[in-house]
C-alpha cells in the first residue's frame, strides 16, 4: 500500500502568545477551526455550563409536557432503542432518567434480524404490553408508516433520532432531531445518546432537577464516542466530562463491568481508546451475536450478583466474536490473494457463513490494509447482505446509486452504507462497482493519505508537551489524536515484536543522539528490510506516555516511515528551540525519599541531575536535558526547578518537577558601571545595548534626567524596562510600570505593573502611557507619541532602516526558508546573531523579523 504525505498549514501564533501555548499545540488548533482565543479557551477547558440549552432543540418543550403528562397518569413509557452501543446507551439513559422520577418505564429493543428501527409487530407487542407512550432512540425519523401504524392502535410516540431526514418529519407526537432545520442550535452532529440526553435534561430542568442528569454522562460518553461523531461542542462536553466520571460511575452495572476488564481502575484515566475498543465492542458483541437486550440489563441493574453474570457472558461474548471476526478476515483474505482482488478498484469478497454482524469490521480492516473500498457480503438462502467502507475521494453511496436497479434493498452514506442482493447478481456488481470507481478514481486517490498536522523537533517529545497535548482530549473522530512528523531519524535495534511477530519496534535517534526508546509501528513486518538497509528517515507518528516499572516513558507510535533526505533546517531549529515554553513539567525516579520543601537546583555535568543539598536526586530525561543545554549555552538561559509532588510507587519515587526559567539576577560587582555591565550580560548575553538603549541608560545614568522615549518599530523598550527594575530592585527601590500592555510573567518578580499610577514608589515607567499630573522624583516616559512631559528629556528613536534589511513575519521565514539566504531573529543563537549585527553591510539582502531593530 502506498502512502502521500499531506501538511497542514503554518498559521501566525503571535496573537495567541498570552494564553501560554507553544506554537506547535496553537497550530493544531487553528488547523481544527479553534482559532479564536475565546474558542480555544472553551476547548481546552470544556464546562457543564457550556452545554447548550435543551430547549434550542425543536419539540423538546413539547415532549417535555407530555412525559411529564404521561408520567404524572401513571402511563407506561416505553423506550425503543436499536442494537449498536448507541441505542443500547441511549435506552439505558432514558429508562434509567424515568425511573428516577418514578415513571413507569420498560424498554424494547428489535433482535439484528428484525432490522433496524420500529416495526409494525414490535408497536403491537408494546402495546400488548400495556405502553401508552414510545420514545425512539437512535432511530424513527424515517418511520412514516410505522409511526402511523402506531398512531391507529392508540400509541402515542415522541422520537429522538440523529439520522439524516431524508423524508417528510412522520406523524409523530413530537420530533426531536439535531438535523431539523428549525432547530435554534445549529449543531448537527449529535449521537442518539446525546440527542436522548437533551430531552432527559429539558426533562429534568423542568422538573428543578437539572443537576440530577449529569449523573448519567459516562453513559452518554460511551454511546457517543461508538457511534464516530465528531467529538466537538456538546460532544465534546459529553465526553471529556463523561470520561472523567466513568472511573467513579454510580450505575453498579457499568461499575461491574469496569472492575472485570480494567485492574487497574482505581487509578486509571479512561480516553477514547478505552470505550472505542475495549468497552463498545462488548456492548456491541451482544447485539452482533445474540440479543441486545442483555447489555442494556447490565447498565440499568442495581444488584451485583446479576452484573458480574451478564458481564461475564458479555465478556464471552464478545471473545466469541474477535474469533468469528478473525476467522472471517482470514477467508477474506484468503479470496482477495487467490483472487487477486487487491488488483481491483473496489475489493468485493462474498462468501457463506459470513456472520453478518461482523462483516462491517472486516470491510473496515480490509481497506486498513489494502486502502481500497471494500465490500464483504453474507450470503444466505440465494441472498448477499453487504456491509460497504469507502476512502477519501469515492461516495460508495453514489457508487450504490448508479446501479440501484440492481438491489433488493440498499442505504447508507458516502463512507459505509449495506444493501441485499440476489447472490448470482453479485458478479455483475462486482463489475459495475469497480467500472464506476475506475471512472472516478486516480492513481493517487488509492495512496493512503497521512495528514500530518506539524512537523516538530526531536528534542521536544518530552512528558511536558505530551502534558500538553492532553488539554485538547478526548481525542476521536472530528478531533484525530495529533499526527507528527520528525526528519532525519536513525533507526537503532530495529526487531520485530508481537506473538506473530507482526510489528517492529526500534530506538529513534536524532543528529545529536538524543534517544526514543521501544518505538512501535504495529502491523508492519513486511516492512523490516526496507527499514533496516534505511539511513536516515522521517517518521510520520503520534506521541504516547505508557508507563513501565513504574516509570513514564515518551515514544512513537508509527503511522508510516520513508526514506530521510531532507537537509537540516538550523534556522527552524533554533526558533522551536526558543519558543520551548516554561514553566514546564517533567518527571524524575529515585529509590530514596526524597523532602518536598527541600531547596532543589539544576547541576550541569555529563547530564543534568536535579540535586538536593549536595544529593543527586535524579537525572533529566535526555530530551528535557538537550532542551535545557542549549538554551543555556545557546541563550545564556538559566534555570531553576522545584518538586512539586512525590508518589510513591512499588519499583520508586516518582518526583514531579516545574522547571522554570531563573530571572533572579546576582552581582558580585560593586561599581555602578560593572553592575549595568552585569545587568546587560544577565539579559542580553554577549550581545549589546542598541543604540536608542544606550541614549536611554546615558540620559538617566549619566546625565541623571528623566528620559521622554519617542519610538517607533521594535526596538526593545521593554529590555530597558528589565534593566532598570533589576537595577532598582538590587538597590531595595520600588518600581511602578503604569500601562495596558501585556508583560512577561516574571517581570512581576522585580518590579510591579498596573493600568493607573499610585503613589508610594521609587521610580515610575509610562509604557505606551501618559502622566495625568506631574510626577515628582524619578520616572521615565516611553511612548509612541511625539508629545510633550514636563520635567523630561525627549529622546527620539526613529531609525533608518538598511536597504538591505527585509522585514518579514518569523511565521514567513520558517514557511520560505532557503539556505542560500541570511536570516535574523532574536532567537537565533547568540553567536550567530552577533556575527550578522557585526556584518550587515557584508551581506546583499537580510530576511529578518523587526526583532532586528532591537539591535540598530
Amino acid at each position: 500500500m502506498e502512502t502521500r504525505w499531506m501538511h497542514k498549514d503554518i498559521h501566525n501564533t503571535t496573537e495567541f502568545e498570552s494564553l501560554g501555548l507553544s506554537k506547535d499545540f496553537l497550530n493544531i488548533m487553528i488547523n481544527r477551526g479553534i482559532d479564536t482565543h475565546e474558542k480555544i479557551e472553551k476547548f481546552i477547558n470544556p464546562k457543564i455550563e457550556n452545554i447548550v440549552s435543551p430547549f434550542e432543540f425543536a419539540d423538546v418543550k413539547k415532549s417535555v409536557d407530555k412525559i411529564i403528562e404521561m408520567g404524572n397518569a401513571e402511563k407506561t413509557i416505553f423506550i425503543y432503542g436499536d442494537y449498536d452501543v448507541d441505542g443500547i446507551t441511549s435506552t439505558s439513559l432514558c429508562y434509567l432518567a424515568l425511573k428516577e422520577l418514578g415513571y413507569r418505564v420498560d424498554y424494547y429493543i428489535p433482535l439484528r434480524d428484525e432490522g433496524y428501527g420500529l416495526n409494525k409487530e414490535s408497536l403491537s407487542l408494546i402495546k400488548e404490553q400495556g405502553g401508552d407512550l414510545v420514545i425512539t432512540v437512535d432511530c424513527g425519523v424515517s418511520s412514516v408508516e410505522e409511526v402511523t401504524y402506531a398512531n391507529s392502535i392508540g400509541l402515542e410516540v415522541i422520537i429522538t433520532d440523529h439520522h439524516d431526514i431524508n423524508n417528510i418529519l412522520p406523524p409523530a407526537y413530537a420530533v426531536v432531531n439535531p438535523k431539523r432545520e428549525d432547530n435554534s442550535y445549529k449543531f448537527e452532529y449529535l449521537a442518539g445518546v446525546g440527542t436522548a440526553f437533551m430531552l432527559m435534561m429539558g426533562l429534568y430542568e423542568t422538573l428543578g432537577r437539572k443537576e440530577e442528569i449529569y449523573q448519567y454522562l459516562d453513559i452518554v460518553a460511551i454511546g457517543t464516542i461508538a457511534d464516530i461523531v465528531p467529538l466537538k461542542a456538546e460532544n465534546r462536553i459529553f465526553t471529556k466530562l463523561g470520561l472523567e466520571q466513568l472511573k467513579h460511575t454510580k450505575h453498579s452495572g457499568l461499575k461491574i463491568l469496569l472492575q472485570t476488564i480494567f485492574d487497574d481502575l482505581e487509578v486509571k484515566k479512561f480516553n477514547t481508546y478505552d470505550v472505542g475498543f475495549i468497552i463498545a465492542p462488548i456492548f456491541n458483541a451482544a447485539g452482533r451475536l445474540e440479543d441486545a437486550k442483555m447489555a442494556v440489563k447490565l447498565l440499568i441493574s442495581d444488584s451485583m450478583v446479576e452484573a458480574r453474570e451478564i458481564s461475564k457472558k458479555l465478556i464471552g461474548q464478545n471473545c466469541e466474536r474477535k474469533k468469528v471476526q478473525a476467522d472471517i478476515l482470514e477467508k477474506v483474505e484468503a479470496e482477495i490473494e487467490k483472487n487477486r482482488y487487491y488488483e481491483d478498484n473496489v475489493i468485493v469478497v462474498s462468501g457463506v457463513g459470513f456472520h453478518h454482524g461482523v462483516v462491517g469490521i472486516v470491510a473496515s480492516k480490509i481497506i486498513d490494509k489494502y486502502y481500497k473500498p471494500t465490500i464483504i457480503m453474507e450470503e444466505k438462502d440465494g441472498i448477499s447482505k453487504a456491509s460497504c467502507r469507502s476512502i477519501e475521494g469515492y461516495s460508495i453511496i453514489e457508487g450504490l446509486n448508479s446501479m440501484r436497479e440492481i438491489f433488493i434493498k440498499y442505504g447508507g452514506h458516502a463512507g459505509a452504507a449495506g444493501f441485499s442482493i440476489d447472490s448470482n447478481r453479485v458478479d455483475e456488481f462486482r463489475e459495475k462497482i469497480n467500472k464506476d470507481a475506475g471512472s472516478k478514481l486516480s492513481h493517487e486517490d488509492y495512496k493512503k493519505p497521512v495528514k500530518i498536522d506539524k512537523e516538530i523537533s526531536f528534542t521536544k517529545l518530552t512528558y511536558n508537551f505530551n502534558d500538553e497535548l492532553e488539554k485538547a482530549e478526548p481525542y476521536g473522530f472530528g478531533n484525530a489524536t495529533p499526527l507528527f512528523e520528525v526528519k532525519n531519524v536513525i533507526l537503532d535495534r530495529v526487531r520485530l515484536i508481537g506473538k506473530d511477530k507482526t510489528h517492529i519496534m526500534f530506538d529513534a535517534v536524532s543528529s545529536d543522539g538524543t534517544t526514543l526508546k521501544n518505538c512501535v509501528w504495529f502491523g508492519s513486518s513486511h516492512h523490516f528490510e526496507r527499514l533496516v538497509e534505511m539511513k536516515s528517515v522521517d517518521v510520520a507518528f503520534k506521541l504516547k506516555v505508557d508507563t513501565y516499572m513504574d516509570r513514564f516513558n515518551v515514544k512513537m507510535f508509527v503511522e508510516d516511515i520513508r526514506e530521510g533526505n531532507s537537509e537540516k533546517n538550523l534556522l527552524k531549529e533554533s526558533i522551536d528551540l526558543y519558543d520551548t515554553i516554561f514553566p514546564m513539567k517533567e518527571v524524575i525516579y529515585t529509590k530514596r525519599n526524597i523532602d518536598i520543601n527541600s531547596p532543589t537546583y539544576l547541576e550541569y555535568s555529563n547530564g543534568i541531575t536535579v540535586n538536593s543539598g549536595r544529593s543527586i536526586v535524579g537525572y533529566l530525561p535526555q530530551q528535557t536535558e538537550s532542551i535545557l543545554k542549549n538554551l543555556t549555552y545557546d541563550y545564556n538561559f538559566k534555570f531553576k526547578v522545584k518538586i512539586t509532588e512525590i508518589i510513591k510507587k512499588d519499583e520508586n519515587y516518582n518526583i514531579h518537577l516545574i522547571i522554570d526559567y531563573d530571572h533572579n539576577f546576582k552581582t558580585t560587582s560593586l561599581k555602578a558601571g560593572e553592575i549595568l555591565k552585569d545587568i546587560k550580560t544577565f539579559i542580553l548575553g554577549d550581545l549589546d545595548y542598541n543604540s536608542l538603549q544606550k541614549e536611554i541608560l546615558s540620559t538617566i545614568f549619566r546625565k541623571k534626567e528623566n528620559p521622554l522615549v519617542i519610538y517607533s518599530g521594535n526596538r526593545g523598550m521593554k529590555t530597558i524596562i528589565y534593566t532598570m527594575g533589576l537595577w532598582n530592585k538590587l538597590y531595595d527601590k520600588k518600581t511602578l510600570v503604569i500601562t495596558k500592555d501585556p508583560f512577561p510573567h516574571y517581570f512581576s518578580e522585580f518590579l510591579d505593573i498596573s493600568d493607573r499610577y499610585s503613589d508610594g514608589y521609587d521610580y515610575y515607567i509610562f509604557y505606551n502611557d501618559l502622566p495625568v499630573n506631574k510626577i515628582e522624583g524619578n520616572f521615565m516616559v516611553i511612548t509612541r507619541e511625539d508629545v510633550h512631559v514636563d520635567g523630561t528629556v525627549k529622546i527620539s528613536g526613529n531609525l533608518t532602516l538598511p536597504k538591505n534589511i527585509n522585514i518579514l513575519e518569523e511565521f514567513e521565514i520558517v514557511k520560505d526558508h532557503d539556505k542560500t539566504k541570511t536570516y535574523y531573529t532574536k532567537k537565533l543563537p547568540t553567536k550567530k546573531k552577533e556575527h550578522i549585527i557585526n556584518n550587515l553591510d557584508k551581506f546583499e539582502m537580510i530576511y529578518s523579523t523587526n526583532d532586528i531593530l532591537r539591535v540598530l
